[in-house]
């Protein structure tokens, strides 16, 4: 009876093991675990590596390695409007923009508290042996999410930085929370080790 419950057992565990909801997608440079039903994207990239992930929900999550990966941290914009600015968005952007806080004012200048109107939140975390910053929207499925490594090797003084971007656009929550969750996975094998 006990060989017949360790069988049993051992059988049970190999069968989960084997059925497993996430999967590694190796990129040369890195790797990263993902849920199962995320898709492996090639692009051809002029002067940096370049590919991505697509996911059921079609989001698309890109990543940059190379000298002119853009940090994708700086061009965080508070959520005030000008009237101009406001008929410059597009009619998706406008319908995303109403489940955010946002303010459409008259005039940019004057007493606005564009602190309380950001589109994103930055954390730094670990990922593998690099710091790297962590972006996610305020408001869900309207911003980016992803991260950013400033350097992987090289320096800026002598134009070898190798950096580091992996993001995605609008993404549904559910896609958003799986996004940050695998980009905590990420083994940069030829850089770390």
């Amino acid at each position: 009876m006990k060989n017949l419950f360790t069988i049993l057992l051992s059988i049970v565990i190999v069968s989960c093991q084997s059925n497993s909801e996430f999967k590694t997608i190796d990129f040369g440079d890195f790797e990263i675990t993902v849920p199962q039903q995320w898709e492996k994207l090639e692009f051809r990239g002029i002067d940096s590596y370049v590919g991505g992930i697509i996911t059921p929900e079609k989001d698309f999550l890109i990543f940059d390695i190379g000298r002119y990966s853009s940090d994708i941290t700086k061009n965080d914009l508070p959520l005030v409007f000008d009237k101009n600015s406001y008929a410059d968005l597009t009619q998706k952007q406008k319908h995303l923009l109403k489940k955010t806080k946002h303010l459409i004012v008259d005039s940019l200048s004057g007493d606005i508290d564009f602190g309380k109107y950001k589109k994103h939140i930055f954390v730094f975390y670990k990922i593998d042996c690099f710091k790297a910053k962590i972006i996610t929207p305020t408001n869900k499925e309207f911003g980016t999410t992803g991260i950013y490594i400033d350097s992987l090797r090289g320096n800026s003084k002598d134009f070898t930085k190798t950096g580091m971007c992996f993001y995605g656009h609008d993404l549904k929550e559910k896609t958003q929370n799986q996004f940050v969750k695998a980009l905590k996975t990420i083994k940069l094998k030829e850089f770390c080790h």
